[in-house]
């Protein structure tokens, strides 16, 4: 017995998709799922943890967790899919990853403004006297955060594209007819201006 033989991980629509080039459409939509919950997990730890600083601003928390908003709205939406498979629950995954995207930029912004202009000292000490104190420049600090913004950004737009092509895939006949006729008015619509 396989193991796509037990968890689903295609049909008869999604048999031919792939995420990633070699997983079935299916297990990389639960795994994107579990990067959103991570990547919500992380950056509200890294906020939060923030709080123990002395040297930073109660404030920097406070602007870190309204731009974490529409990273929490995310993963609603994944909890929401997870929890039960909708056709509209697998039609708002895709948005539910612009929603990552704009979340995560204006934090990594926000982070590079803060301490760029903000932050009084040239060194940057994240911890605590229990744990123990991580040390870096104020320019380390900023191309860092922008470094790891950029590379989940690059890939939750990846992701956008495979939550699409698996919502369409699984969408019913008529939404599909809609669109090919949606697809056939806009091609047909430059043709007649030609003429």
């Amino acid at each position: 017995m396989c193991c796509c033989c037990v968890c689903n991980c295609y049909d008869q629509y999604t048999k031919h998709l792939t995420c990633c080039g070699f997983l079935p459409i299916k297990c990389g939509v639960v795994f994107i799922g579990v990067f959103v919950l991570l990547v919500a997990g992380g950056q509200l730890l890294e906020v939060f943890y923030q709080l123990m600083n002395d040297q930073i601003d109660w404030w920097y928390v406070l602007v870190g967790l309204l731009l974490s908003v529409p990273l929490l709205i995310a993963t609603g939406i994944w909890v929401a899919f997870f929890t039960k498979e909708t056709v509209s629950s697998r039609g708002q995954l895709w948005w539910s990853l612009i929603l990552v995207i704009i979340s995560v930029a204006l934090f990594a912004s926000w982070n590079a403004c803060y301490f760029w202009f903000l932050y009084k000292s040239d060194v940057v000490a994240s911890g605590n006297d229990g744990v123990g104190f991580v040390r870096a420049t104020r320019k380390q600090e900023i191309v860092f955060s922008l470094y790891i913004a950029a590379i989940l950004c690059a890939l939750s737009s990846y992701f956008i594209c495979v939550c699409h092509l698996y919502s369409s895939a699984l969408a019913p006949p008529e939404a599909k007819a809609e669109d090919a006729t949606k697809k056939a008015d806009e091609e047909q619509a430059p043709a007649k201006k030609d003429d």
